[in-house]
């Protein structure tokens, strides 16, 4: 390098420099590092200066090893501040390098710290200082530290130990710091290198030297901090992975400085918390529930104990802030913290967040400090999941008593209380069922733990009973809240209930004690006690009784019969007299509250007997017209109750709500007039009444629907008929309110100013709610007010509300102007409480979306009075013809404004008196028009204003019409619309049908009405079907609607008779040659009615069918109609045929293909009919020729019809002209699926014929299919290409066994691998499969492309061919392969990408490169998944071909190998490194270890070779297990005798045998009966990989750790591999124990573990004897090899797991067992007996521990044989119903004979021998719990496995492993009806379980043969049916299937209705799987 000048810098060696970039790593000199750059001439004078020589110091160092006082010389001069000169910097420019000063400690002086203490100080001040000034320096300082990490490591343990000081400490940790701050790859290293574990830092992190301010815990926090700084990630989750390293630094941050503190959760919350490229599964592991304890205790932040307490109140806010935002990431945010969405709520036993559960478990009042009260609020808010931790924690503190705890934590239960807002909560609740919104609202609303606190307490003290009943009345008030919004929803609201009446009168105290407190406290009757303890403070009277009373209230709201128990009778005058001496507080509240108690208890309160009437109603009218707060709002029930007991309103809640409304509105000054008025009113009720009737009388309302309706009354009354959804009755007369109201102004003038604002606007808005201008006048009379101008003005013109009215209500006023005055105003104006939102909006008007803010209430009788107007507006505009469009728009903006405010405020029974209030309305009812006769404009605006409203709030107004008949009056006057039509209907038959249609389709008509239509229509001539155009008139219009809405709907079908008619109808318009009519919506109907209902199309008869060969013009819809009758009907195939030999029918295309493609569903008629095919093929054969060779020239219909011209071609395309076709290759200019369908079956037809196929035609199908590949690819056609890949997935294997094909001869194939069409191809795949898609996009495709590439480089390739170099380089150079082969989350593509390279390996070696090693190795991850079992097959394929795989020895894997063998960068910067044994050990998780030992495979082969299922064409992945084939081989319908009788079924056999003969050939001579059935664990980590692995890590000389191999358990890895079949895999097992005995023998350390572990071999030694002693199997043969039962096996393998593990509850029983034994007797279950019967107080966790053997150790007979002998099977079903058994143990007890019944043959054992079908009985009939039930299901679905293997495995052996020979699966009919039945019984229990669980229940049904399902009588099915159908209560299409089963039909199952789809996956596979159980039974 060139010569560089640097400036002298005077910095201090401690400082910390930022990190410069490092030099190209390809520059770097591996030889022994030197600094190769010479001081420039300035330079070379000043070494030596202020007393101390560089050059001298280098000799000095040069010259000797050790030189520890030259070193602390140069150290001190460096550290020296008073210095002018840089020394290091001098020592660095002069030649000076870090492995200089390192050198000076040779090995034997490592462990001396006198020397090693200055040299790595000094090179901890040259790291920071090349990287603040010497950045060229930075590759050779960065190897130095690989060399210090690869060498010192030792020396560094010492230095952290307990027996070193606190300067070697930071020492050592400030050159890690540096190191890790220099490069982060560096900081990788020193976490696999450096000895940190929480045991090695428990030194550095205990005991903090405050007064020192540079301290050891300092200097960690600043370590730790410098792996987060710089954010990179792959450092950071390095540095996460070591488990509980960051988590040290937490608990010392309450007294660390508060710049430190706020650095660090600064770092931590940016490049950790909010970090989402770190897995969930990562911040769990590092933020344990202690770790998140810690971060609580936080909050208590105090600083160093020097700090001021002004400095700690200054700091405290920023550090709360930030640590609060910390907490509620990791507690409430699914993407960034540890929070899983829990959708239950927490009402399930399944605790989705047990991690946050447990650290909330552990706070301690987090209410006492204001911070962390308000984190804790926020976290039940976000996450009200987590509700009951939380009253656990309040539980702990919430023992009533006069303490500051008990009053914080009261306070805290009422802020939580408030916080969990129910408006907020309940729109949680929306996937709970009914059971868990009570279970949930009734524990956060009424925890038990604490009512019991205050019923307990409840009247011992006076003050401590207040308190507690402040709580229980925010608890109440808000279950009533809960109460009110769900009582929109009657189920869950009745549930509720019905749990509340139960529980409230057993937790709650006696309404009695509620009275007695109040009688205390009227009487004054306080605490005499006097003492110096802390008391509470005392609350006034007046709060008091206001709590007492609303109590009382709640109780009368949520539980009116707990309140009615209340004996005698309060006086609530003396209540209501002491009220009114109270002064403080709000008494005006406290007296309203006595009133409403008062009317509660006695309603005759309200009558002018009452002396206190006035009073009375005056104390609640001021409460409810103050504006001070918001009290009104609860005195307005009590108002509203009281207007309604009175006679004033006679009920009428319009009125009702008017007067609250005015009352809100207006100035009423003094208020009392109002009750002056009221008392008159009550006074005068009679003569007043009688009045307005008179006036009535003389007062007609001019309707000419009214004489109608009157008579419909009387005809309903005289016939006895409902009379509810009459429109006369809902005329209402009004209240004589406002008369009374003018006769006392006329005699009291003087109040009329004070009451002139309140009349005017209770009269406007008294017309707004009559709609009768004339009516309103009459009742106000001759009055002088405002609204009198108001009412007489809309006579004959609108006008707006003036603001002399509306002064205080702008909304009602602002709608008013605008609709009015048709004038432009912004909602945002007119409603307040709106607001212009981009996103998160409630509701869109004309393309804005807006947001309505819920803090503005709104009251309901504003909604209603405002509603009311609107409907005014619309029918008075409407009777005036001034209704314009825009403001129909405006009213139905305004409108949808409502009810979108309504919902928001979760006042969904205001919105429906609403919608009542418009529909109920007579006066709507007479302008509205189903019929547009082009007059009258206004009346269709406003119907269609009416029709908007039904369309927007459907669910509301089907709610409310099922209630209330809602629609009948609307509908009857659609019904007689039409028939008036129908009486002028020549005049009438051009209308504008489409209008009336659209109403129609809104508002319906009645049924009853239905069948009086279409007699009309047939009545009607037919001249009048058609409009003077020809198209269809009104009349077929109607018709058209009445078969859609029979078709859409399940319930309704046409009646026979009328369904003739409609044919009768339809075929004489089609026959009809005059008139030539448009029927195409006709058609339309009647196909989507018979697709709809195919059950009906047998109604249709032979002589209505054959008409349609006789029409004139043929549509396609005629064709559609005609091809959906015969496919639906066999009969008419018949008339098809003969209808066919007339050529004109033959030859017309458009009717014959859609008819031949309806009939290929009856194969049977092709079958016996062949000649019909070949009828239409010799008419056709030409057009399907072209077809085939030009399909981008195909018509229409022969697209369309594809499936009836492939028929054509497999039956009868001559096998000549098929391989004529394929004689060349086609390049075909469009892909369409109907041509490859029909390509392939060309082709396929080649295949069955002997002798036709040739190797040219394969060829050239190859070719073709190829090229139409790529084009779908190009074009993006996914469901092509994946008809493409399957097709050709298919010929492979059809090939294999077409001996003509001769695959095996490569050279011919040629043609296809040097074509364009071939390289396209292969680069079109690559291309596309290995892009990394998205969640959303799915690369659904990309494995089958990739499995298809494999399959056909296998086929066309001969052995080291070429080609193979460029497709491997084409993959290994793709920019994505990387991550796909370092990924984790695309299994499949990668396995399929691994699979590919694999066979490219194979094909030619040449390929294999010693530098792929590390790639595989980062790829891989050691378990048993396809991936890692490809890659370890890959690895050895590498080494048995000479590539030196042994140079990589450890064996280093998964992320750490990417890191250690630097994959993704040069490996020059890795060399230093070297993993130690440990290390690698330290790689395999303990989880995984203990599933590996639990599930190890015991039948698996010592044998490399592996392949991956194809997975191409599959409804379902298949697995490597019989039960995954056998599932496939059942979709394929393989397991069932067939006969083929054609060439189709022929094809099939061809495929099934192509698919299957290899895979069931595996089988053959496998004693599948003596085997466990269960699918393998593949998440376990590979024998295959583990053991050689092992084997090299305890090769003599090693220094890994017999120990930590002990505790880490996987030594019982190879103790559980002596059960394995396969001797080699037992003998690796042998070797790898024998290489532990021979490394234990040099172990020096852990002398107790040692001699255990030597007398555990012993014992494992001499129980091989008893295995040998006890086994047929070693007769004759050799015994150095001998094999253990697994359950044996495995009884030594946990309990090798235990016995290091004191704190288990089976150490002591264990390690007694096998220091009491000298051999463990292989013949019987170990221990059994001790451990199954034990009587120690942890009896029940051994019993479970041995019953967890038996169930993982039975895999074989061999094992079943051993539990037998032991006598287990007969204990364990004996215990199951004791006394002594638990869930725990019954689940146990179930999972054990599961798993023994997985094997066949013992299940054959238990059933004929053991009773186990009754014992099965009997435990079904006992059990209802859930965690049994689902426990019984998976014992059921083995048992039915167990006799489906056992079938197979018979077949098998009878048809040699032929499989189109097969025949169905006979399995033992007693015994699978037996099981069926007890499964049966299981149905009443699926109530409580999910969804995914009843799937897993239907599915046994659906594995059982057809013959067991046919044994359940109809009525069993229709239980099935019916309880099945409650979990799908919103799909009419269990009515279907119930139909189906009624009428034993299976044609109504092929309806197109049961095409329901649902949101949730699990719905629609319950529904699936349910139609095709039900399907077998009718069929």
């Amino acid at each position: 390098m060139g010569k560089r000048k640097y400036e002298n810098e005077d910095t201090e060696g401690e400082k910390k420099a930022k990190t410069s970039e490092s030099v190209d790593e390809d520059t770097v000199d591996t030889e022994q590092p030197q600094n190769d750059t010479i001081p420039n001439k300035d330079e070379r004078h000043s070494s030596k200066r202020g007393g101390f020589d560089v050059k001298h110091f280098r000799k000095e160092l040069a010259a000797k090893q050790g030189q520890t006082m030259v070193l602390t010389q140069f150290l001190q001069v460096c550290l020296n501040p008073d210095n002018q000169t840089d020394y290091l910097l001098e020592y660095l420019k002069s030649g000076g390098n870090s492995h200089e000063i390192l050198r000076q400690i040779n090995p034997e002086s490592k462990k001396n710290l006198t020397l090693a203490t200055p040299v790595f100080h000094i090179f901890h001040l040259i790291i920071v200082k090349v990287q603040s000034s010497l950045p060229h320096m930075i590759t050779i300082t960065e190897e130095a530290c690989r060399y210090f990490l690869n060498t010192f490591m030792s020396t560094v343990e010492i230095m952290i130990s307990e027996n070193s000081g606190p300067r070697h400490r930071k020492i050592v940790l400030k050159l890690l710091t540096s190191m890790v701050t220099l490069n982060s790859d560096l900081g990788i290293e020193v976490l696999n290198q450096a000895p940190l574990t929480p045991k090695h830092l428990q030194h550095v992190v205990e005991k903090p030297n405050f007064k020192e301010k540079d301290n050891v815990r300092t200097s960690f926090v600043h370590f730790m901090t410098s792996f987060l700084v710089e954010g990179h990630l792959p450092l950071i989750k390095a540095l996460l992975e070591k488990q509980g390293l960051l988590a040290l630094v937490i608990p010392g941050l309450i007294s660390d400085e508060a710049e430190a503190t706020l650095i660090f959760l600064n770092i931590l919350k940016k490049n950790v918390i909010d970090n989402a490229l770190i897995s969930k599964s990562l911040k769990l592991k590092t933020f344990s529930h202690q770790v998140l304890h810690n971060l609580f205790k936080v909050f208590s932040w105090k600083g160093p104990p020097e700090l001021s307490q002004d400095a700690r109140s200054e700091a405290r806010p920023e550090i709360m802030g930030l640590l609060s935002e910390i907490i509620l990431t990791l507690f409430t945010s699914h993407r960034l913290g540890l929070y899983f969405v829990d959708k239950s709520l927490g009402t399930v036993d399944a605790n989705k967040n047990q991690n946050l559960y447990k650290a909330l478990l552990t706070l301690k009042r987090p209410w006492e400090n204001e911070y962390e009260c308000d984190v804790m609020l926020n976290i039940m808010y976000k996450c009200p999941d987590l509700h009951r931790a939380l009253f656990s924690v309040i539980e702990q503190s919430f023992e009533p008593q006069h303490s500051p705890i008990w009053e914080r934590t009261a306070d805290f239960t009422v802020k939580l209380l408030n916080k969990l807002k129910p408006e907020e909560m309940v729109s949680r609740m929306s996937n709970l069922n009914a059971t868990q919104v009570a279970n949930f609202v009734r524990f956060i609303t009424l925890p038990v733990p604490l009512l019991k606190f205050i019923n307990l307490n409840l009247g011992k003290d006076q003050t401590i009973s207040l308190y507690c009943v402040k709580v229980l009345v925010k608890m109440l008030q808000s279950l009533r809240r809960y109460l009110q919004i769900l009582d929109n929803s009657e189920t869950l609201s009745a549930d509720l209930r019905n749990k509340l009446d139960y529980f409230i009168p057993k937790h709650l105290p006696a309404p009695t004690a509620v009275v007695a407190l109040i009688d205390n406290v009227i009487s004054r009757k306080t605490d005499k006690e006097t003492t110096k303890d802390y008391r509470l403070p005392e609350i006034n009277d007046t709060d008091a009784l206001t709590s007492l009373v609303d109590l009382l209230l709640l109780y009368n709201d949520i539980n009116p019969a707990y309140f009615e128990t209340l004996e005698g009778s309060i006086d609530m005058k003396q209540i209501l007299d002491f009220s009114t001496t109270l002064t403080t507080g709000h008494v005006a509240l406290l007296k309203f509250k006595v009133v409403s108690l008062w009317l509660t208890l006695d309603s005759s309160a309200v009558s002018l007997k009452n002396t206190m009437f006035k009073d009375l109603f005056l104390i609640m009218l001021d409460v409810y017209m103050t504006d001070d707060d918001d009290t009104w709002i609860e005195a307005k029930d009590t108002l509203r109750m009281f207007f309604k007991n009175t006679a004033i309103f006679e009920g009428d809640e319009d009125e009702i709500h008017l007067i609250l409304y005015t009352l809100r509105n207006c100035k009423v000054n003094p208020p009392s007039l109002i009750g002056d008025i009221v008392e008159y009113v009550l006074e005068n009720i009679n003569d007043l009444t009688d009045y307005v009737r008179n006036q009535l009388v003389h007062f007609e309302i001019s309707s000419e629907n009214s004489e109608d309706n009157l008579k419909k009354l009387f005809n309903d009354l005289m016939e006895d008929r409902n009379t509810e959804d009459s429109i006369f009755l809902e005329s209402k007369m009004p209240s004589p309110f406002i008369v009374g109201c003018m006769q006392y102004l006329q005699s009291n003038k003087e109040a009329k100013k004070s009451l002139k604002q309140f009349l005017s606007l209770y009269i406007a808005n008294l017309l707004h709610s009559n709609y009768s201008p004339e009516l309103t006048e009459v009742l106000i009379g001759d009055s002088k007010l405002d609204a009198r101008n108001y009412v007489t003005s809309w006579m004959s013109t609108p006008v707006p509300l003036p603001e002399t009215i509306t002064e205080r209500d702008k909304v009602l006023e602002g709608m008013s102007k605008s609709i009015v005055d048709n004038s432009e105003v912004p909602l945002t104006e007119i409603f307040p409480f709106l607001e212009e939102v981009t996103e998160d909006g409630d509701l869109t008007i004309d393309n804005v979306l807006y947001k309505i803010d819920v803090t503005n209430s709104v009251d309901s009788s504003e909604l209603l009075i405002w509603a009311k107007y609107l409907i005014y507006c619309t029918i008075r505009l409407t009777n005036m013809s001034q209704l314009k469009p825009e403001q129909q728009k405006k009213i139905t903006s305004y409108f949808q404004c409502l009810i979108a405010t309504g919902n928001k405020h979760l006042r969904v029974d205001v919105c429906r008196s609403i919608i009542l209030t418009l529909f109920k309305n007579p006066y709507f009812l007479k302008i509205y028009k189903p019929l547009n006769t082009g007059k009258d404009a206004s009346s269709l605006h406003a119907t269609e204003f009416l029709l908007d409203v039904i369309t927007r709030h459907k669910d509301m107004v089907q709610y409310l019409n099922n209630k209330h008949k809602l629609l009948k009056s609307y509908q009857q006057k659609n019904y007689n619309e039409i028939v008036k039509a129908f009486i002028k209907i020549n005049k009438r038959k051009n209308v504008d049908s489409e209008y009336t249609i659209n109403v129609l389709q809104v508002v319906g008509l009645s049924n009853e009405d239905d069948l009086k239509i279409f007699n009309l229509i047939f009545a009607a001539e037919i001249d009048a079907c058609l409009k003077d155009d020809k198209e269809p008139s009104l009349v077929l219009e109607l018709l058209k609607f009445l078969i859609e809405k029979y078709s859409e709907t399940v319930t309704l079908e046409l009646q026979p008779n009328i369904l003739k008619k409609i044919m009768t109808l339809y075929y004489d318009l089609l026959s009809n040659k005059d008139m030539n009519p448009n029927l195409t919506n006709l058609e339309n109907a009647l196909t989507k009615y018979f697709e709809n209902k195919p059950h009906q199309v047998s109604r249709v008869s032979n002589e209505d069918f054959q008409k349609v060969f006789q029409v004139n013009t043929l549509r396609k819809s005629t064709a559609n109609l005609a091809s959906v009758l015969l496919k639906f009907n066999v009969k008419f195939c018949k008339i098809f045929k003969e209808e066919i030999a007339r050529p004109e029918i033959l030859g017309q295309r458009e009717l014959t293909l859609p008819l031949g493609n309806a009939i290929i569903t009856h194969n049977q008629f092709l079958i016996d009919n062949k000649e019909f095919l070949h009828t239409v093929f010799n008419e056709y054969k030409s057009n399907i020729i072209k077809v085939l060779e030009k399909p981008h020239k195909a018509g229409q219909i022969y697209v369309s019809c594809w499936q009836f011209i492939r028929k054509l071609v497999i039956e009868c395309m001559d096998v000549q002209e098929a391989a004529k076709f394929f004689n060349k290759g086609h390049k075909f200019e469009a892909v369409e699926e109907s041509h490859v369908q029909i390509l392939q079956s060309l082709f396929l037809k080649l295949c069955i014929s002997e002798n036709a196929a040739k190797k040219d035609h394969l060829i050239n199908y190859f070719l073709s299919m190829l090229h139409l590949a790529i084009i779908a690819l190009k074009e993006a056609k996914t469901d092509v290409l994946n008809v493409i890949i399957t097709n050709i997935h298919n010929v492979i294997n059809v090939s294999k066994i077409v001996p003509l094909f001769n695959t095996e001869q490569k050279q011919e194939f040629n043609r296809v691998t040097e074509s364009a069409i071939w390289q396209n191809f292969c680069k079109a795949t690559l291309k596309d499969s290995l892009k990394i898609k998205t969640a959303d996009q799915g690369n659904t495709l990309g494995p089958q492309l990739l499995s298809l590439l494999t399959d056909l480089v296998k086929l066309f390739y001969t052995d080291s061919h070429d080609d193979i170099t460029t497709l491997f380089d084409m993959v290994t150079s793709h920019s994505e392969f990387l991550n796909v082969m370092l990924s984790y989350h695309s299994s499949e593509i990668k396995s399929r990408l691994i699979e590919f390279l694999f066979t490219l390996i194979i094909k030619n070696k040449s390929v294999m490169k010693s530098q792929q090693i590390p790639v595989y190795l980062s790829a891989y991850h050691a378990t048993r998944n396809p991936c890692d079992r490809l890659i370890v097959a890959i690895l050895h394929h590498y080494e048995t071909n000479g590539l030196p795989v042994n140079e990589y020895k450890p064996y280093v894997f998964g992320d750490s190998a990417a890191n250690f063998y630097a994959v993704r960068k040069n490996r020059s910067s890795s060399l230093w490194s070297h993993p130690t044994p440990n290390q690698v050990l330290n790689l395999f998780d303990k989880e995984v270890i203990e599933r590996t030992v639990r599930n190890f495979p015991v039948t698996q082969k010592f044998d490399y070779r592996y392949e991956l299922k194809k997975n191409i064409g599959v409804a379902s992945e298949v697995k490597d297990s019989v039960r995954s084939i056998l599932d496939e081989m059942l979709d394929d319908g393989v397991l069932k005798s067939r006969v083929s009788k054609d060439n189709e079924a022929l094809i099939k056999n061809l495929i099934v045998k192509s698919k299957y003969e290899e895979t069931v050939s595996e089988f053959k001579g496998v004693d599948l009966l003596g085997t466990s059935n269960l699918d393998n664990d593949e998440g376990i980590y590979d024998p295959m990989f583990l053991f050689p692995l092992l084997s090299h890590l305890l090769a003599p000389g090693s220094v890994a750790s017999c120990f930590k191999m002990l505790r880490s358990g996987l030594l019982s890895v190879p103790v559980m591999a002596l059960s394995s079949h396969c001797p080699m895999m037992r003998a690796a097992a042998y070797h790898v124990l024998h290489r532990f005995c021979m490394l234990l023998e040099t172990e020096t350390r852990h002398k107790n573990d040692k001699l255990f572990l030597t007398d555990f071999i012993s014992t494992l030694r001499q129980s091989l004897t008893t295995a040998i002693n006890n086994s047929e199997e070693y007769e004759h043969k050799d015994l150095k090899n001998p094999r253990l039962p697994a359950v044996d096996a495995l009884y030594l393998a946990r309990a090798l797991m235990v016995s290091t593990a004191p704190f288990d509850p089976l150490y002591k029983p264990v390690n007694n067992f096998l220091i009491a034994k000298q051999f463990v007797d292989c013949s019987l279950v170990p221990d059994f007996l001790s451990l199954f019967h034990d009587s120690d107080v942890e009896s029940v966790e051994r019993r479970l521990w041995i019953l967890e053997v038996i169930k993982d150790g039975t895999k074989t007979m061999t094992d079943i044989n051993v539990v037998f002998k032991t006598m287990c099977l007969k204990m364990i079903m004996d215990f199951y119903s004791s006394v002594l058994s638990d869930r725990r143990t019954k689940e146990k007890i179930l999972n054990a004979l599961s798993s023994v019944v997985s094997v066949p043959r013992a299940f054959e054992i238990l059933v004929e021998g053991h009773g186990l079908i009754s014992w099965l009985h009997s435990v079904v009939r006992q059990t209802s719990d859930r965690v049994l039930v689902k426990s019984i299901f998976g014992f059921i679905k083995n048992m039915v496995y167990s006799t489906m293997v056992g079938a197979f495995s018979r077949n098998v052996t009878a048809k040699n492993g032929t499989v189109h020979e097969f025949i169905e699966l006979r399995t033992n009919k007693d015994v699978e009806q037996e099981i069926l039945v007890i499964h049966y019984d299981l149905l009443k229990h699926i109530d409580d379980l999910d969804l995914e669980d009843v799937c897993e229940y239907l599915k046994i049904y659906k594995l059982v043969s057809k013959r067991a399902i046919k044994s359940l009588s109809k009525k069993q099915m229709l239980c099935l049916v019916n309880k099945l159908g409650v979990l799908l209560k919103d799909c009419e299409v269990i009515r279907l299937v119930i139909k189906a089963l009624l009428t034993n039909d299976s044609a109504i199952l092929k309806s197109r209705n049961m095409e329901s789809t649902f949101d949730n996956e699990s719905k629609c596979n319950l529904l699936n799987t349910l139609t095709e159980v039900v399907q077998v039974y009718v069929a």
